[in-house]
């Protein structure tokens, strides 16, 4: 049976072989979504796929792509376009990194800008069409953007990660202000450092951010992927932008308020106010 039969909603999450990814298909897959699962490692994208279909009976359909890849990119959107009960889109595909310009590798920060912003931006309107076709006036569809609170921040080593996060940012509040009179919502989802495979990734295995940072401010995943599905559901005044936590609520206002430029100091090293 195709994913999607007999009416049932279906849910398309990037990035899903671990992490967030991982996490938001368990829990929409509890709710009976059927799920196209995308990512770039094979082994670890189909074991999630038959875990989840073991476990909830929904059918999943685990497509290896890379979305910094153009030609992936244009047969992901083409399958998220027929999807005619498509109710939740998760661009969620993303990486972080540590090197300072001018010693980077380009083709590394131009994948980053790729995948983080373009194929965001592409899948969102892939999206767009069969939940706008639905014609309902509201739940018409939720798309969710993983954005990072350090699209409010800067600091030396991030130069793309946190400019692509702050992309996400304001392309979500925008894209949110285009599409509610179509009943869809949006969000940015900003978490801080959270327990994932993210930190210990290729592009990450030499920033040590595990052993810089306490314990204390790590945040769970799974606590990351509750608080952003229940802020984007929520029935009175919901918000585009969900920072888990008060503490990273607190970092991200002060990092992106002109109030607190001392903070912004202190993070890049005294060069940003």
């Amino acid at each position: 049976m195709s994913i999607g039969a007999n009416g049932r909603a279906v849910a398309v999450i990037t990035g899903a072989s671990s992490g967030f990814g991982m996490i938001f298909a368990d829990r929409l897959a509890a709710e009976g979504c059927d799920l196209m699962i995308v990512a770039r490692r094979e082994e670890k994208l189909n074991s999630v796929a038959e875990k989840i279909r073991s476990k909830y009976g929904v059918e999943v359909e685990a497509v290896v792509a890379d979305l910094a890849n153009q030609d992936d990119l244009a047969e992901i959107e083409r399958r998220v376009e027929r999807f005619s009960t498509l109710r939740y889109l998760i661009n969620n595909a993303g990486f972080g990194g540590n090197q300072q310009f001018p010693d980077v590798s380009v083709e590394v920060e131009t994948r980053m800008v790729l995948t983080h912003c373009l194929a965001s931006m592409r899948l969102a309107r892939a999206a767009l069409v069969p939940m706008k076709a639905q014609g309902k006036k509201k739940d018409a569809g939720y798309i969710v953007n993983v954005a990072s609170v350090a699209g409010f921040l800067a600091g030396q080593g991030a130069a793309d990660y946190c400019g692509t996060k702050a992309y996400l940012v304001t392309f979500s509040k925008c894209l949110q202000c285009d599409v509610r009179r179509f009943g869809i919502r949006v969000q940015a989802l900003c978490p801080g450092f959270a327990n994932t495979e993210f930190h210990i990734s290729e592009t990450m295995k030499r920033s040590n951010v595990k052993q810089i940072y306490p314990e204390i401010i790590w945040q769970s995943a799974d606590r990351v992927v509750d608080a952003s599905l229940r802020s984007l559901r929520r029935r009175f005044r919901p918000n585009v932008v969900c920072i888990p936590t008060v503490f990273y609520k607190l970092v991200g206002y002060f990092g992106s308020s002109w109030l607190f430029s001392p903070l912004r100091l202190a993070l890049s090293g005294g060069r940003v106010r």
